[in-house]
């Protein structure tokens, strides 16, 4: 089981292999902390999301597979709506709008950034984009235990990488105290009402209109949905496509290798 993009070059053109690609779930995106300024500005991260080439990213990333998104809501929730024309790619409008929040020559942040891949190649593929805006971004690396501990409970940073497998998990923006402070009561009262819906189409409409509001407040930036990347050997047929995680399953990596 591997999550590595740079594993695919094992199979991609082996005939003994198949490589396929189904639905996923999984989110990379980049979290800031909306408690501490400048984030607290729906106007910075608007601009940092305009900031950035998300298509051009996941060319990088993971060449032909993956989807981009524009919220934290992948095809597969029920309250998916496309939503990648909101705060689309426009790094002139970016730098207006930095200008306009108070911020006309930017401003320095770190983030701290996952030691696995692809974390650090995303990291740096930000920091030279955000650069161009007049935004410096200083990469702080750091293990899984440090994340959970440093940003996960202590809520100590100001912005992260982390990718999110979870489906339905948009239930995550209703909670301000939730890791990355994000605190819309709208929101907020969405959210908690369609845990109280009496019925699937009231609870689906309430959700998707959460999830509009989360991207126009560009709550976090949504880079791109991981591909499901399923890798069998060739006379093997029959296995879904579908899961929670962006995975390689591999049947015979020595093989491969």
């Amino acid at each position: 089981s591997v999550q590595s993009p740079d594993a695919l070059s094992l199979f991609t053109d082996n005939p003994d292999f198949t490589v396929a690609e189904g639905a996923s779930t999984t989110k990379e995106l980049l979290a800031y902390n909306d408690r501490i300024e400048p984030f607290t500005k729906v106007e910075v991260r608007a601009a940092l999301a305009r900031a950035v080439n998300r298509e051009k990213l996941l060319k990088a990333i993971w060449g032909d597979y993956g989807t981009l998104i524009g919220s934290f809501v992948p095809p597969t929730d029920p309250w998916y709506v496309d939503l990648t024309d909101v705060n689309a790619y426009d790094p002139e409008s970016a730098k207006e709008m930095l200008t306009n929040a108070g911020y006309p020559d930017g401003f320095s942040f770190t983030l701290d950034t996952p030691d696995y891949d692809p974390h650090p190649v995303v990291a740096q593929f930000v920091q030279n984009e955000l650069a161009k805006v007049g935004v410096d971004v200083k990469i702080n690396i750091i293990t899984a235990n440090e994340w959970y501990t440093k940003i996960y409970k202590s809520q100590d940073f100001k912005a992260t990488l982390q990718e999110h497998v979870n489906h339905r998990d948009i239930v995550f923006y209703g909670n301000p105290n939730f890791y990355w402070g994000y605190n819309n009561p709208e929101v907020v009262e969405l959210i908690a009402g369609s845990e109280r819906a009496s019925s699937v189409e009231e609870q689906t409409t309430m959700l998707t209109e959460a999830n509009k509001i989360i991207a126009e407040d560009a709550a976090s930036m949504w880079l791109y949905l991981y591909p499901q990347i399923v890798v069998s050997k060739s006379n093997v047929t029959g296995y879904p496509l579908n899961g929670l995680n962006a995975q390689f399953f591999v049947s015979d990596i020595k093989k491969a290798e």
